[in-house]
């Protein structure tokens, strides 16, 4: 097996309304550091620019096409990427951001830009996305992110489903059942979509048995009102019990960290 070469990735995002925050991620950065400069360096920019229309009607796609070549140049003259994140910042208004730095472990940088970008620009093959239209419940919302950023990340057949929390939790005769899970060595990690903003009731705490190590990572949705008192007593109740959050928009990150921990 060839060496394993540790590799940092950016995912480029197009930000029109920057106050409100919201993005479409357009493409991925993708970087081998050595102590002289960059051994691989490349960028790869999404090849479906409807959702961009679809978030901002008037924007120039022939703008947004021509970063490619451009961060390319860029990166030949120049190898560090702050400064990059710099001109583009200047440039453009703040529109085009990067999401913080991810580390990633592969054999071939350039395969591994393939799959970041399927992983994060692309929409999930027709063939493999539930037929059926999904429910509009927050419950089904946030359950089909997870679902999608599993597929997208090449693991969705490896999972495990509806798994019965008594095993890991510490009460006898626990009803609360996972949503998916996946073995990582002997660590056992799960995700359960929790709709807090038309419930507030929280999973059960859980701990070790027989050796494994059990974490729970509780996905809510992106847009939760964290003012509210019963959200906010809700989230801090996770904390205390050691139960990480986060959001659907976070889970194509965590599922590419699952893969390559899966991969180790």
């Amino acid at each position: 097996m060839a060496d394993l070469k540790q590799l940092e990735f950016y995912v480029l995002r197009y930000v029109p309304y920057v106050v409100r925050g919201d993005f479409i991620s357009i493409g991925v950065l993708l970087v081998e550091p050595r102590p002289n400069g960059f051994g691989f360096a490349d960028v790869a920019m999404t090849g479906d620019w409807r959702r961009v229309q679809c978030l901002d009607r008037q924007v120039d796609i022939e703008v947004l096409q021509s970063l490619e070549p451009y961060i390319r140049m860029q990166l030949q003259h120049s190898q560090d990427v702050g400064m990059l994140l710099h001109k583009l910042t200047d440039s453009f208004a703040n529109m085009i951001q990067m999401s913080p730095k991810e580390v990633c472990l592969a054999e071939d940088p350039a395969r591994e830009l393939k799959t970041l970008c399927s992983i994060y620009l692309e929409e999930p093959p027709s063939d493999i996305r539930p037929a059926a239209s999904r429910p509009k419940s927050e419950h089904a919302m946030i359950l089909a992110g997870i679902e999608d950023a599993l597929t997208r990340a090449g693991i969705w057949a490896q999972r495990i489903e509806k798994i019965s929390a008594a095993k890991y939790t510490k009460k006898k005769g626990d009803s609360l059942v996972f949503d998916f899970g996946y073995v990582v060595g002997t660590e056992v990690r799960f995700f359960q979509a929790v709709p807090l903003k038309t419930n507030t009731k929280l999973a059960q705490c859980i701990s070790a048995e027989n050796g494994a190590i059990a974490r729970l990572t509780a996905v809510v949705s992106n847009d939760l009102d964290r003012t509210n008192p019963d959200i906010e007593f809700a989230l801090d109740a996770f904390k205390d019990n050691d139960v990480k959050v986060a959001t659907v928009a976070d889970m194509p990150s965590i599922a590419d960290k699952t893969r390559q921990d899966l991969n180790a």
